[in-house]
């Protein structure tokens, strides 16, 4: 099944730039339940599976028209959670605390400045693992997620946000 993408989406795509990527960046930290057992990126992806069926924006990559004669089209893609869910790990630091935000946010300043990868659905979920224990000593990891204009407007981010 495809779809031609609407002139304000495809204009998303054409004004971006390494200079200017057109995704949307969130980041997300999270303290995991007291006996969390296993990676929190297997679980994450295990959960985005299963979740996909609920999720039209993540499961459609673009196709691209010869010569770019017009829009582009989505069309239906099965992404590669290995891929679409990835892990990072902060460098070891001997003063936790203060010293986590300031690594976390240089990392996620790398991170936003790649753009997505338009062979593949347009969204990318970056779980950061080493940050300090929460006050209480339950686990936190982090989560940047980068998903594309064009693919996902503010209505479309609330849908995804309820499945």
């Amino acid at each position: 099944m495809s779809k031609r993408l609407s002139g304000l989406d495809a204009t998303f795509l054409h004004l971006e730039s390494p200079e200017m990527p057109m995704h949307v960046g969130a980041l997300h930290i999270f303290e995991l339940p007291k006996g969390f057992k296993g990676k929190f990126v297997a679980a994450l992806r295990k959960h985005m599976a299963e979740r996909l069926p609920l999720a039209p924006p993540l499961r459609r990559r673009l196709w691209m028209m010869p010569m770019n004669i017009t829009n582009p089209v989505w069309v239906d893609a099965e992404p590669d959670m290995a891929r679409h869910v990835v892990e990072h790990k902060l460098p070891a630091s001997r003063a936790r605390g203060r010293d986590d935000m300031a690594a976390l946010e240089k990392l996620v300043g790398q991170l936003h400045v790649h753009l997505l990868d338009r062979r593949r659905p347009l969204w990318k979920f970056h779980v950061i693992e080493g940050l300090a224990a929460a006050a209480n000593g339950h686990k936190r990891v982090a989560m940047y997620t980068q998903l594309h204009h064009a693919a996902v407007d503010g209505q479309a981010a609330v849908a995804l946000a309820n499945a």
